[in-house]
């Protein structure tokens, strides 16, 4: 079995009186591809925070190779392996795509492998090698996850996590992204992603946990989410039982 990458325990976030996150538990293993499913505002994003250090919680412990992150900063998680492309792609529109690019190696240790990682990235996504001189904004929804997606890469991370994925892209551009997505597995990077599209992200993952309301309330691997009854009518209705993709929305 592989060893555990991220390990977090009992966790509790909060913000001002309103409890978002109750006693959470999750395991990322490395070298998987593990989704988190669950409708809007079960928790999801804010679990993504707390292990980025945007928000630090009330309980509970984040630990990253055995390390207890505690309170320790972005950048020393970002330092570590830790990268999160968040939901909105959050790009420098007025930036061209090769200076949003540089943006993710901004850390010393980064910098020395700055040229393979620009290289990587750009045998993963051939249309930003062809666009890189051109301004963020003016690409398409698509083009924009890949460069948020790159942008992550160059940070040469042991541990990507990807906030909605899919939102806002046509089903074509969907199964593009995923496939992508499995191809940085295949290279080696352990990914945790949060997904709207619930039954694309348990097709593509090794092991999947479920939300709702600040809890996990069920996980399994993707093949045993999707046979299961109960997360089928939640979240799947037809798809599931017809076996049609989703629409990424």
């Amino acid at each position: 079995m592989a060893s555990p990458l991220l390990e977090v325990r009992n966790l509790s976030v909060s913000y001002g009186d309103v409890r978002a996150l109750f006693g959470v538990s999750l395991t990322v293993e490395e070298g998987l591809i593990v989704a988190l499913v669950g409708s809007n505002g079960a928790g999801k994003s804010t679990l993504l925070k707390a292990v980025s250090g945007l928000i630090y919680p009330t309980e509970g412990e984040i630990l990253f190779e055995g390390e207890d992150l505690g309170r320790t900063s972005i950048r020393h998680r970002v330092n570590k392996g830790i990268v999160q492309v968040p939901e909105g792609r959050r790009l420098f529109p007025n930036l061209t795509v090769h200076e949003n690019l540089k943006l993710g190696a901004y850390l010393p240790r980064t910098r020395a492998g700055y040229k393979d990682s620009l290289e990587r990235v750009f045998s993963l996504f051939p249309v930003l090698r062809e666009r890189q001189n051109g301004k963020a904004g003016l690409l398409s929804g698509g083009e924009q996850q890949m460069l948020a997606i790159g942008r992550a890469v160059m940070a040469q991370p042991r541990l990507i996590m990807i906030d909605e994925a899919s939102l806002g892209l046509s089903p074509i551009l969907t199964m593009a992204i995923f496939d992508l997505i499995t191809t940085l597995h295949q290279q080696g990077t352990t990914i945790l992603m949060i997904e709207q599209n619930v039954n694309m992200a348990l097709k593509h993952c090794n092991k999947a946990y479920v939300m709702s309301t600040g809890h996990i309330v069920m996980s399994g691997t993707g093949e045993e989410l999707l046979a299961n009854e109960e997360l089928r009518k939640a979240y799947l209705g037809r798809r599931a039982v017809t076996g049609n993709q989703g629409s990424g929305s």
